[in-house]
């Protein structure tokens, strides 16, 4: 069975350590439209939409966002049995959040036994988790190598499959473009045009800090972490939790200083001239952002609000060319 994931905090290595099959939606087709009321995100309707149409499917929402709750919320009224909520700790410091990811891991589990999966055992888990850890350091090294929208399709792939692949040889992006980085919430391969018209206004998205982007990679300076089969299940399992608030850096943490410190090493070592805020309706977490990025890096920022339409995108060409141009 597949289990989607609409958040990169929730481990597929775990999922799939269960015999099931974790998908990350950001690969997925390209949800039917439909009518926005005010407010409502397109990615978390979209999300709804999927749900309602792979009712061989489950879903896995998290807390991260409230739009997904919301989503959730109306799910389990609809899909009674095929849709968990995973609750994400915003508090990283300390040993809190890590007695609540582990007591998610548990009811997660619980919940993939009752759909169909199968109790994962040390060697599973285990192996699991090493096959991932190793598809993660591969995307990092290859980030420099790809173009924006190569190094975008290859990381909703890795969310899709858990695989590594860059689609050929290597389509290097414009030496010439002004460096940029795209900073936000989450950008599925239906949008990812995005990064085409960065291109076409001689801009370089030399950092892809988007949901599913570098940034739910982690940090490649982490050590090498022991997922032999040796290990007992409970130590893998603290190992996994450890592992997956580490690799986190988001928008809804607090303190989210650990989501700068990121930035800031990138932003510094790339060259950044200049930041895309791309967000979604109703994301009052990354739109509340725009000033904090300009006052902690010194640089412009762009606020993007991601449509539910294409009808948007001449309009939203000529603002990302106008901001690429400012910055020349």
């Amino acid at each position: 069975m597949q289990v989607f994931i609409t958040s990169p905090w929730v481990p597929p290595e775990f999922i799939g350590a269960h015999g099931l099959e974790p998908r990350g939606v950001w690969f997925a087709a390209e949800p039917s439209q439909l009518p926005l009321g005010a407010g409502i995100c397109a990615f978390a309707q979209a999300m709804i939409r999927l749900a309602e149409t792979r009712p061989e499917s489950a879903f896995i929402f998290s807390t991260h966002c409230d739009q997904l709750r919301r989503g959730f919320d109306a799910l389990t009224l609809t899909l009674p049995g095929r849709v968990f909520l995973f609750n994400l700790p915003a508090t990283w410091q300390g040993r809190v959040g890590e007695r609540i990811f582990g007591s998610e891991l548990e009811r997660l589990g619980s919940f993939l036994l009752k759909i169909g999966g199968y109790p994962p055992t040390a060697k599973a888990l285990g192996e699991s988790m090493a096959r991932y850890r190793l598809a993660r350091s591969r995307l990092i090294e290859a980030g420099a190598d790809c173009s924006a929208r190569q190094y975008g399709e290859a990381l909703a792939r890795f969310h899709w499959d858990g695989t590594v692949n860059l689609g050929g040889e290597a389509q290097h992006a414009r030496a010439d473009g002004i460096a940029l980085a795209l900073v936000g919430g989450p950008l599925p391969t239906w949008q990812m045009d995005l990064l085409d018209a960065i291109e076409r206004a001689r801009g370089r998205v030399v950092l892809n800090a988007t949901e599913a982007g570098e940034r739910s990679l982690g940090l490649a300076s982490q050590p090498e972490a022991d997922y032999t089969a040796s290990h007992a299940l409970p130590d893998l399992l603290q190992l996994l939790t450890r592992s997956c608030l580490e690799r986190c850096v988001d928008v809804f943490q607090r303190p989210n200083t650990r989501l700068y410190l990121w930035l800031k090493e990138r932003l510094a070592a790339r060259g950044v001239r200049g930041i895309l805020l791309w967000h979604f309706v109703g994301c009052d977490l990354w739109r509340a952002e725009a000033q904090s990025l300009r006052e902690a890096f010194g640089l412009p920022v762009l606020l993007l609000a991601a449509s539910e339409a294409r009808s948007d995108a001449l309009r939203q060409s000529t603002r990302i060319q106008a901001f690429v141009e400012s910055l020349g």
